[in-house]
């Protein structure tokens, strides 16, 4: 019975896909570190800031806007406590009220970002007074609150409030593993 439910799991897990995560673009994020900051550049050679969070959002089926004006407006307000793959949003302007900047929360006080300031992409430590000084908020992206892009093996996009089969399939995914390491 355990080696017939094993080998069935994986082969349904492979007619279905589960949106990736925020955390999936901080890891894709944390692989450009060291790229070239080049103004209005969208990747993968190089970046600016905007054009690196809409491009590893992009990659895991998060469709953002290309300046970071129009992604401050994207996804949910974080609230108080940030987490891993909130996008964080700074201003250099003089009155500090216009979003010129954008950032990945990585997590422990890090943000991965395209820093014009260090010609590159890089890690950041938030508690410098230079980001202190300048942030201004953070927006979450969730299932419901960006728009997705629809896999193309999906013939319908995600519903509103996320999806119980991509729940499921993540349960069914870990039991799959576990059954698998039991061989």
């Amino acid at each position: 019975m355990v080696s017939r439910l094993a080998c069935t799991i994986p082969v349904c897990l492979v007619f279905f896909t589960s949106p990736a995560s925020a955390s999936d673009a901080v890891e894709l994020a944390a692989r450009l570190i060291g790229r070239p900051y080049v103004w209005g550049a969208e990747g993968p050679g190089a970046f600016d800031c905007s054009g690196l969070t809409q491009y590893v959002y992009g990659k895991v089926g998060v469709e953002l806007p290309r300046r970071a004006i129009g992604q401050s407006k994207a996804g949910d307000p974080a609230g108080r406590r940030l987490q891993r793959g909130d996008l964080l949003f700074f201003s250099s302007d003089v009155r500090r009220s216009l979003v010129t900047h954008v950032g990945i929360y990585e997590g422990a006080g890090l943000m991965i970002d395209a820093s014009k300031r260090h010609g590159r992409v890089r890690r950041d430590n938030l508690t410098e007074t230079y980001w202190v000084e300048r942030f201004m908020f953070a927006r979450r992206m969730t299932d419901g609150a960006a728009s997705r892009k629809v896999s193309s093996r999906s013939k319908s996009p995600s519903r509103p409030g996320g999806d119980k089969g991509t729940a499921a399939i993540r349960v069914l995914g870990h039991i799959a593993e576990l059954l698998l390491r039991r061989r």
